[in-house]
């Protein structure tokens, strides 16, 4: 009987950029809110608000395998910085459809995905705007405790397409820890302090996005490239609803405005030294946990 599932292995769910996910556990809907204040170095203070929200789902199938669809949105407003006298805000939507294909009794697995996002500080951008993109995966089950993920991802930017291997592992070594790694886009170690109740740990972020300027004249594109480490603390109010919190700090903070010509823009607070910084996060998932 065909019914909806929630499959781990489509916890590639990626970001406007790059991937992110934790394979402990799949949220359906994930909505949150981040603020981050930088104290640039000979420079006055300045920082972001970041607004997100994330849908996935998946359909099985008859063969067992599975068809696969994600939604995501993102607002991003820089407070008290500007380009040439305007201040910035920069949206992001992202539409993604996959197949999920297992094989030896779902010991090897082959994920593909097709995706599409715009990005720009324009909120209603034209079909010509959108930047494609999509990857492949396998992923190998060794056992119980233990599986390997190796594969590729090719990404459109508005300056150029990206085209890398990605890979990792999932380990769980016993009922209270685990560990996720997916290069080159996110580390997270996980440690359950009662289990369905309360999770804490330590999670690693990369991300990357260019955007399309279309009410800066002077401005043909913006690039944001950022690590953040943090440490999260989940709290289940309910089975399958979870709040959770971070507090980090970002050690890769690229923000970066380019002109008609691929010059870069100049602006001092963006380029003064920004490691002196604290990160916030907060937010609402429905979450199912295995």
């Amino acid at each position: 009987m065909k019914h909806f599932f929630y499959v781990s292995i489509f916890l590639l769910a990626f970001t406007p950029g790059y991937i992110s996910n934790a394979q402990s556990y799949f949220d359906i809907i994930n909505m949150g809110y981040e603020h981050s204040e930088y104290s640039p170095k000979n420079a006055s203070n300045f920082g972001f608000d970041k607004f997100h929200t994330r849908i996935n789902l998946g359909h099985e199938l008859k063969n067992d395998d599975y068809i696969l669809g994600t939604f995501s949105g993102e607002i991003f407003k820089f407070r008290d910085i500007e380009y040439t006298g305007e201040e910035m805000n920069l949206y992001s939507s992202f539409v993604s459809a996959g197949y999920l294909h297992f094989w030896k009794e779902k010991e090897w697995s082959l994920l593909t995905q097709i995706r599409f996002k715009l990005n720009s500080d324009y909120y209603q951008t034209s079909i010509n705007d959108i930047q494609t993109g999509g990857w492949f995966m396998f992923t190998h089950k060794k056992n119980e405790k233990l599986s390997l993920f190796a594969g590729m991802y090719f990404n459109q930017e508005v300056d150029k397409n990206l085209l890398f291997p990605i890979g990792g592992l999932h380990w769980v070594p016993d009922e209270k820890w685990n560990l996720y790694i997916l290069v080159p886009s996110i580390i997270r170690f996980e440690w359950i302090l009662k289990e369905d109740n309360w999770y804490t740990g330590l999670e690693s972020n990369w991300n990357l996005n260019s955007y399309l300027i279309k009410e800066n004249p002077e401005i043909h594109y913006f690039r944001i490239e950022t690590l953040v480490t943090s440490i999260f603390i989940e709290k289940h109010i309910s089975e399958k609803i979870v709040l959770y919190g971070k507090i980090g700090n970002y050690q890769i903070n690229d923000y970066e405005a380019f002109d008609n010509s691929e010059q870069q823009i100049s602006q001092p607070k963006l380029e003064a030294g920004l490691i002196k910084n604290l990160s916030l996060d907060a937010g609402i998932a429905y979450r199912l946990r295995y």
